[in-house]
């Protein structure tokens, strides 16, 4: 059935569209941004007999690279997981999605910038626009939550704690930002706390999920 055909009016008036062609279009999105992140390595000139020097000098380049794939494969996994669930989308739900896509496909650039200005400015731009794609997806799951209807009847309790702890990504990047600004490799370092602050987060919701449904 086209997306066209498959327009559903609701109650509203809103039109309705089946989530396929919205899945494929993130997809490749996020499968073509997070390729770009590679091309600054492509475009190293090495020189045979400075091999192995070259490569050395590269890695902060290359470990770079490894954060933005992390932080870009994150929100893919993220993304995909819980589009998967959705039924039905609406004209709204389709805006912010842009708005998030938006996002994910400008993170190759302040990636790049990190990889060859890591100081105070680059290490900024960078958080500051994670945090930003961060706080996109936060909004794009509040909406979904307050809409229902839109996705899986039985996955919105677990839609409100993917959206609490999601919002610890952006929270960190965003606090790392003032860090940075005395310290870019203090402000690097903060980022390190995502892991630990999510699970502290995840089992916190969990918790306080579990008090509720008493």
């Amino acid at each position: 059935m086209s997306e066209v055909a498959a327009r559903t009016p609701a109650r509203s008036g809103a039109r309705r569209y089946t989530p396929g062609r919205v899945m494929s279009f993130s997809d490749a999105v996020f499968a073509i941004a997070i390729t770009l992140l590679v091309l600054p390595l492509t475009d190293l000139d090495l020189d045979p007999e400075r091999l192995a020097e070259q490569l050395r000098s590269a890695t902060p380049q290359i470990v770079v690279f490894a954060v933005g794939f992390t932080v870009i494969g994150l929100y893919w996994l993220s993304h995909h997981a819980w589009f998967s669930r959705v039924r039905t989308v609406d004209d709204r739900l389709l805006k912010i999605n842009l708005v998030v896509l938006a996002c994910v496909a400008f993170l190759p650039f302040p990636t790049s910038v990190l990889g060859t200005h890591s100081g105070t400015a680059g290490t900024v731009f960078y958080a500051a626009s994670v945090a930003f794609t961060g706080t996109a997806f936060a909004l794009m799951w509040t909406y979904l939550g307050r809409n229902p209807e839109l996705f899986e009847a039985d996955s919105a309790a677990a839609l409100r704690r993917h959206t609490l702890v999601g919002l610890v990504t952006p929270v960190v990047f965003a606090a790392s930002i003032p860090i940075a600004l005395v310290s870019a490799d203090g402000g690097k370092l903060c980022w390190l706390l995502i892991w630990p602050a999510s699970t502290i987060a995840s089992r916190l919701v969990s918790r306080t999920s579990r008090s509720s449904s008493r």
